[in-house]
């Protein structure tokens, strides 16, 4: 199967299976994070944890990632 075959596939996935393909493609590009890196995740989900209304609702961020994503 070429990648532009596989492109093609990829909107006919269900949101999940999306979802799945992603996590795996950063599973395999992802190096470990840095201490640093990881203190400053601990530090975001800390944060949200304590004020859950800090955070950005998920369909919003999707919006906001779509459109960047859009051909100018």
């Amino acid at each position: 199967m070429s990648l532009t075959e596989i492109l093609a596939e990829i909107p006919k996935l269900s949101f999940a299976e999306r979802q799945q393909l992603l996590r795996r493609t950063i599973e395999l590009e992802d190096d470990e994070l840095t201490t640093e890196e990881k203190a400053i995740l601990d530090q975001r989900l800390e944060d949200f944890r304590r004020d859950p209304q800090s955070g950005t609702p998920a369909e919003q961020l999707k919006g906001e990632v779509l459109q960047r994503l859009k051909p100018q």
